[in-house]
């Protein structure tokens, strides 16, 4: 079940954005994954060592997806609004695994 949800992470590119543009006109769609690293420590106080990095699966659509792929490379620092989206992936001889997506709404670098 999907509900409704809104999310803005900052984070890294870590690897260039991948654009496809299916044969015969269809949506196209930019892919790329994004790694958002745990918070500093806060002077005074050792860092969280449960702390983890997110690795996060991102999505565009369209318009979006073209100026993400023409803009926007591995390394570049961003702010990305959107919603998570959850679905089960069934890789053929391979038991079922849930994936999670962010589909981006808005994507800005970080400057």
């Amino acid at each position: 079940m999907n509900l409704p949800n809104h999310t803005t992470l900052i984070g890294r590119i870590l690897r260039d954005p991948e654009l496809y543009e299916p044969p015969g006109g269809g949506l196209a769609k930019t892919t790329f994954t994004l790694q958002q690293r745990p918070l500093l420590a806060v002077p005074g106080r050792p860092r969280d060592p449960e702390a983890r990095d997110l690795t996060l699966r991102c999505i565009a659509w369209r318009d979006l997806a073209h100026k993400i792929a023409e803009t926007l490379h591995a390394d570049d620092q961003v702010i990305v609004l959107g919603h998570l989206t959850q679905r089960v992936r069934r890789p053929p001889g391979q038991s079922p695994h849930l994936m999670i997506e962010l589909t981006i709404e808005a994507i800005g670098p970080l400057l």
